[in-house]
């Protein structure tokens, strides 16, 4: 009887056990869940924070938590605890190779939000992780976030967030044809506790890169003090102000400024400046006229800075290819017959440290082949083995430098431990010594960047190419596309 009794009770038990393991399983999957803590509301202009709690069970392998912002957020992390953070063309990522023990992980991270949105948005999401060897995901939804738009931005510049991206490409297209060069100053105005007048300069150089410089004639009676240089050198003497850079600044748009200090009790109501920015352009001296708007430039970004060159009209420059400044062919030599390297110097003061420029001699190539004949040119001695080669499509390059007489590049950029070798070309009188070769403009973007942050190589900007031939950037954009 008892063994009768004990077979019933084992077929009993294998009849429940498929019903007790279930749920079990199901408490195992929902034991993973991830919380988005977000605003409901938030301003232009601002930042707001996000914090995600992610309960974990007993996950302890490789996971990813990632979201996708609309164009005009920029992401930060505040608190990334063990995970790698990073923010790239709008997505964000914490990756854990290896989780931390505890049940529940914190994370979070602050999105600054343009000053030109409005509209709603939400930050869908995704935390993937592996389980008994097979990718798993949780998906996460976001509540609907209102933008409040910003005070200080004329109802006619805002933008729907949901149309940024499209208008920012639409409005840095038309900047890019109807500007070559241009140089904006605001209006000067006082400051709220005295008599002293601010000065703001916004200079839009496209892809120039290397030397360029401002000088403004103020009024008798004031001393003229720096406030943002961008990497440039400040002098003042004898009521002129002038701004000097060897290697400008890499942004396509930037803002200087500096004070008007009156030298005695006097109170004007206002001032008034004239001033130029002058810039060589293949062996000839530019020389542009500063355009006085009543303009805010204190939120110019790079993002932004289309909107307000389309606020003015079209620039007068004079080409004086004879006619240089004796002072500006001096400052240039460097420039047009030698490479530059940079080094770091601290003023008198010892408060600011300054990037300055030294000259080092260009090593000949010595010539190994019979001279090539560029098209319609001029012959050219570039070795075989530098020379770059033509490729059919659109592509791009990132350009390290251009000198009159020729240099070799593996001598001078040996230093870098660069992973692409720099090719050289003989276009429109200079040697133009670029690198890469990509499909896609923001690829040769981010290898641009790369340059800068990594090698140092302040000077690099992306060239664009159609069947071997050098076009405009924007042209190779309508052909090829921006992607």
């Amino acid at each position: 009887m008892q063994n009768i009794e004990n077979l019933m009770i084992k077929k009993l038990f294998c009849f429940l056990s498929p019903c007790l393991l279930l749920p079990a399983l199901i408490f195992a999957q929902a034991s993973i869940s991830v919380k988005l803590d977000i605003p409901e509301k938030v301003e232009a202009g601002k930042e707001f924070n996000v914090n995600v709690a992610i309960q974990k069970g007993t996950l302890e392998e490789f996971s990813r938590f990632q979201q996708e912002l609309p164009a005009g957020l920029t992401a930060s992390a505040v608190n990334s605890g063990t995970a790698d953070f990073s923010f790239d063309k709008q997505r964000l990522r914490f990756i854990w190779l290896k989780l931390p023990p505890q049940q529940e992980i914190n994370i979070g991270y602050k999105v600054m939000v343009s000053e030109r949105l409005k509209g709603e948005f939400t930050i869908p999401g995704e935390f993937s992780y592996i389980e008994n060897d097979e990718r798993k995901s949780v998906e996460v939804k976001s509540r609907t976030v209102s933008i409040q738009p910003s005070s200080s931005v004329d109802a006619s510049l805002q933008v729907d967030i949901s149309e940024y991206e499209e208008v920012i490409s639409t409005e840095e297209a038309t900047a890019d044809s109807r500007f070559d060069i241009a140089c904006i100053r605001q209006t000067p105005y006082k400051t709220t506790t005295g008599n002293e007048f601010i000065v703001r300069l916004l200079i839009y150089k496209k892809d120039m890169n290397k030397f360029a410089k401002i000088e403004e004639q103020t009024p008798e009676g004031f001393e003229a003090k720096s406030m943002d240089t961008k990497g440039g050198i400040f002098t003042f003497k004898d009521g002129l102000v002038k701004f000097v850079w060897m290697n400008l600044p890499p942004e396509q748009g930037f803002v200087v400024s500096y004070r008007l200090v009156p030298l005695s009790f006097r109170n004007p109501e206002a001032v008034s400046i004239k001033g130029q920015l002058s810039y060589i352009d293949e062996g000839r001296n530019i020389i542009v006229d500063i355009v006085q708007k009543d303009i805010d430039l204190a939120g110019v970004t790079e993002q932004n800075v289309g909107q307000y060159l389309l606020s003015t009209g079209p620039v007068k420059t004079i080409d004086t290819p004879e006619s240089a400044p004796e002072d500006l062919k001096k400052e240039l030599t460097p420039v047009a017959d030698a490479t530059v390297t940079e080094k770091e110097e601290t003023n008198k003061t010892g408060s600011e440290t300054r990037t300055v420029t030294e000259e080092k001699k260009p090593t000949p190539v010595k010539e190994s082949s019979p001279v090539q004949k560029e098209p319609s040119k001029r012959y050219s001695d570039i070795p075989p083995t530098l020379s770059l080669p033509v490729e059919m499509g659109v592509y791009y390059r990132v350009q390290l430098a251009a000198t009159h007489r020729i240099v070799d590049p593996l001598s001078n950029y040996r230093k870098y431990n660069l992973d692409r070798p720099v090719l050289l070309e003989f276009h429109d009188g200079w040697y133009k010594y670029s690198i890469g070769s990509f499909a896609k403009y923001s690829d040769a973007q981010a290898y641009r960047e790369m340059l800068i942050t990594n090698k140092k190589i302040r000077g690099a900007f992306i060239v664009a190419y159609h069947n071997g031939q050098r076009i405009e950037v924007r042209d190779a954009w309508r052909v090829g596309g921006r992607n």
